[in-house]
């Protein structure tokens, strides 16, 4: 399963829709958290990165 098995995503508002986790078995459960820290792991390396080219960018306009 990936995570888009587990949730349905508004392309509009760019926003996750909440699931309702009684559907899902035990597996299932366990399987979504794995998704989900390996997308926390993704989206924090994003925002150092972003964090990083603002710095970079706050030193050339010193």
């Amino acid at each position: 399963m990936t995570m888009t098995d587990f949730f349905e995503v508004d392309e509009k508002q760019n926003t996750v829709k909440i699931l309702n986790l009684d559907d899902f078995s035990v597996e299932d459960l366990q399987n979504y958290i794995s998704e989900l820290q390996t997308e926390i792991l993704r989206v924090q390396a994003e925002v150092k990165k972003k964090k990083n080219l603002k710095l970079d960018a706050e030193k050339f306009f010193k």
